[in-house]
């Protein structure tokens, strides 16, 4: 069994979290074939990527054809059809439903009449679900992050133009420690953040532990020198020093 740290300080999507996961050795055939079962096509790819001279994961995704849009029993029949143990199945599928309660609670409707818009799109559902299938398969028994970074700037969405942390964003980040930084661009998205929700048991300063392998990885935007993506940290549960 193994212990899980997030270093967040530099953001996290959720693609991010699944690149990591994959620079820590988790295959993404598996999960691609099980999303094949339910209908849906799609090719997986983590490379290793070079940004400011560092080396890290980043992942591609390509699904051909569009998508609809999805309410959460849609969603959730998906989920249930995934060929996965019942626990990531689960797991995803309360993620699904935490997100669905906090799109309703800010746009003032009924769960099920959230429409999953960019949530509802292939990429999101990859990477919740593949955030619990590749813990499983990494024999990761517990989750510790570091605090959330905090940031400011705009985004245009499809209710015009809102404040970050996006609403959802802020409200999944309630209860939860948060650092300023200077960024002026989403660093943390709402899957990133609902990842973070669903998967961290605390918040710490630091890992603590035989420290077992280090994944690294990137998202889209450049955040520019100096600035080290998302790395978590995988270690022994208990280590007892020789």
């Amino acid at each position: 069994m193994a212990q899980l740290f997030v270093d967040c300080r530099f953001g996290l999507g959720g693609d991010m979290f699944l690149a990591a996961l994959v620079d820590l050795g988790l295959d993404l055939e598996p999960l691609a074939q099980a999303l094949g079962q339910v209908g849906i096509s799609v090719a997986l790819a983590a490379p290793e990527v070079r940004v400011h001279g560092l080396a890290g994961r980043r992942l591609f995704i390509d699904a051909p054809g569009a998508q609809p849009l999805r309410h959460l029993p849609e969603i959730l029949h998906l989920v249930q059809g995934l060929p996965f143990s019942a626990e990531v199945r689960g797991r995803t599928a309360s993620a699904f439903g935490r997100l669905a309660e906090v799109e309703a609670r800010m746009h003032g409707i009924g769960v099920d009449e959230v429409h999953f818009h960019e949530v509802g799109a292939v990429d999101t559902l990859i990477d919740v679900a593949g955030a619990f299938y590749g813990l499983e398969a990494l024999g990761v028994t517990r989750v510790t992050c570091s605090t959330l970074p905090w940031f400011g700037g705009t985004v245009e969405c499809a209710h015009g133009t809102l404040p970050l942390p996006a609403p959802a964003t802020l409200e999944l980040m309630k209860g939860k420690p948060v650092t300023p930084t200077e960024f002026e661009l989403e660093i943390l998205t709402p899957t990133g953040a609902l990842i973070i929700d669903q998967v961290v048991d605390e918040f710490v300063r630091g890992p603590a532990g035989l420290v077992r392998g280090v994944g690294r990885s990137f998202g889209s935007v450049d955040l520019g020198a100096g600035c080290g993506g998302l790395r978590l940290v995988l270690l022994d549960e208990t280590h007892e020093p020789s």
